[in-house]
C-alpha cells in the first residue's frame, strides 16, 4: 500500500472538489461550511480557494485514490500562526496514519515560511478527534473558538512547532554542518563499547554524517542510522548506509535494540517532551539493554531552554539539563542504574552531560 502526500493549486481545483464535496457530506458538523453552499459553485470560487496566500493545501493519494485532505493557512494578522482547517480522512481510510502525515507535511511547509504555531478548532463534543489531534502534539488551549448556534464556543487546540523549524535548520544546513563537524569520534561511543556485547545491535538517533556510527561499526556493532532530517539521511543513502527517517516523538522506533545511542540529540527534545521520548528509548531495547546519550549542560530548571544559532548560522532549539534533573527524568522514565556525569572536554566553550542507564531485567514490554 503506497501513500503519498499531493500539493495542489488552483488548477487542481477540478481534483480537490470531490474530496471538499465528500468531507462536507461525510461529516457536516465538523466544517464552518456547508455541502449546499459548495456542490454547485463555479470555478472560479473553486480556485479562490486555493488561492489564499501562503495557504498549504494537500491531498492523500493512497493507491492512486484520494483518501484524504488538509489545509494550513497563515493568519494575515500574525506571521508565526498559521490554521489547520479542511482536514479530513475518509471513513475507510481512516487509523493508518493519513492524518499524523498530512499534519507533519503541512507544518513542514509552513515552518519554512515562518510559522511557528499550528492551531485548529474542533467541536467541544468531539473527544475522538481531540485525542487524534493531542497524539500528534496538539493541545487545548483556553481560548474559545468560535461561538455555536447553540452558545457553545468551539475548542481551539495549538501545536507548537519548534521540532519542525529546528529540523528545518538541519535541513538547510546539512553541508555547513558536516563542514563544521570535526572527525573525532564521540566520547561517548567509548561509554557504549564497555556497556554492550561484542556485535551488539544499536539503534543511532540523530545520526547526522554518520561519524559515530562509522566508529560503532568498526568497533563490530551493527547499527541502524536514523535521523529527523531527510538531508542526512539522504548523505547517509547517497554513502552506501541503510538509513531512515526517525521522528523520536511519534514514529516506529523497532526493535529491540541492545543499546540506544543518542549523542547531542536529546537536547533539541522540549524538557515537557523528554519523559515521553526517554520512555520510547526504553522500550526499543531489550530487557537489560542500554542507553548512552549526551545533552549540554545547564541549570535543569528551563530558564535557559532557548534557540541558538551557534555552529548553523539558524536557529535550533536547546534544551538544558543539570545532573540532578536529568537523572530524574531518565529514572521516571523507568530506567536503571542511572549514571549522569559531566563530560565537559578542557577549553569546551559548552558543558556537556553524559547519561548511560539500563532498561531493567525481567522488565515486561
Amino acid at each position: 500500500m503506497t501513500i503519498a502526500l499531493r500539493r495542489v493549486t488552483a488548477d487542481d481545483w477540478a481534483v480537490w472538489r470531490p474530496v471538499r464535496l465528500a468531507a462536507l457530506a461525510d461529516a457536516p458538523q465538523a466544517f464552518g461550511s456547508r455541502l449546499e453552499d459548495w456542490q454547485d459553485a463555479p470555478e472560479h470560487r473553486w480556485r479562490a480557494r486555493l488561492s489564499l496566500p501562503g495557504a498549504v493545501d494537500l491531498l492523500a493519494v493512497e493507491d492512486d485514490v484520494v483518501v484524504g485532505m488538509a489545509s494550513g493557512v497563515p493568519d494575515p494578522d500574525d506571521p508565526a500562526l498559521a490554521e489547520l482547517i479542511s482536514m479530513w480522512v475518509a471513513p475507510d481510510a481512516r487509523g493508518r496514519g493519513h492524518v499524523a502525515l498530512l499534519v507533519d507535511e503541512v507544518a513542514r511547509v509552513l515552518v519554512a515560511q515562518g510559522v511557528a504555531h499550528l492551531e485548529l478548532s474542533v467541536m467541544p463534543d468531539n473527544d475522538r478527534a481531540r485525542r487524534a489531534y493531542e497524539r500528534i502534539g496538539f493541545t487545548a488551549t483556553a481560548t474559545p473558538g468560535d461561538r455555536l448556534p447553540d452558545g457553545r464556543y468551539e475548542t481551539v487546540m495549538r501545536r507548537d512547532l519548534t521540532p519542525e523549524r529546528t529540523l528545518l535548520a538541519y535541513e538547510r544546513g546539512a553541508d555547513r554542518y558536516t563542514e563544521r563537524t570535526d572527525d573525532h569520534r564521540a566520547g561517548l561511543v567509548d561509554d557504549l563499547l564497555a556497556l554492550v556485547p561484542d556485535r551488539a545491535h544499536v539503534l543511532e538517533l540523530g545520526s547526522g554524517p554518520g561519524r559515530d556510527a562509522d566508529a560503532l561499526e568498526s568497533a563490530g556493532l551493527r547499527v541502524d542510522r536514523t535521523d529527523g532530517s531527510v538531508a542526512f539521511v539522504d548523505r547517509l543513502r547517497a554513502a552506501g548506509h541503510d538509513a531512515r527517517v526517525l521522528d523520536v516523538r511519534r514514529d516506529g522506533w523497532g526493535g529491540p535494540y541492545d543499546a540506544v545511542f543518542a549523542n547531542a540529540v536529546l537536547l533539541h527534545v522540549a524538557r515537557a517532551d523528554t519523559g515521553t521520548v526517554l520512555e520510547r528509548a526504553r522500550r526499543a531495547v531489550r530487557p537489560g539493554g542500554v542507553l548512552a546519550a549526551t545533552v549540554k549542560r545547564g541549570d535543569g530548571d528551563g530558564r535557559g531552554d532557548g534557540w541558538s544559532d551557534r555552529k548553523l548560522d539558524d536557529p535550533r532549539w536547546f534544551t538544558y539539563w543539570d545532573e540532578d534533573a536529568l537523572a530524574e527524568a531518565v529514572t521516571s522514565a523507568g530506567w536503571v542504574a542511572v549514571d549522569v556525569r559531566e563530560t565537559t572536554r578542557p577549553g569546551a566553550e559548552e558543558r556537556w552531560l553524559t547519561v548511560t542507564a539500563r532498561r531493567r531485567e525481567g522488565d515486561r514490554p
